[in-house]
């Protein structure tokens, strides 16, 4: 979830670049987010998505 991602790059030690600035308009900006932090293998593979459990997910506040 969007929230989820949030709090993701929030608390992991990231590494942001602007990749393809010179190529403008069509400049690239990357995020490199080290894969040991998760709990099962997060690459891509032939087997396709691996689909997990959430939980309850990141907590939201209530609408008004």
């Amino acid at each position: 979830s969007p929230e989820q991602a949030y709090l993701l790059l929030g608390a992991v030690p990231i590494e942001g670049r602007l990749s393809g600035v010179v190529d403008i308009p069509n400049s690239c900006s990357t995020v490199y987010i080290p894969t040991s932090i998760f709990d099962f293998d997060v690459r891509p593979s032939a087997a396709g998505p691996h689909q997990i459990d959430p939980g309850i997910g990141a907590p939201r506040a209530a609408n008004s």
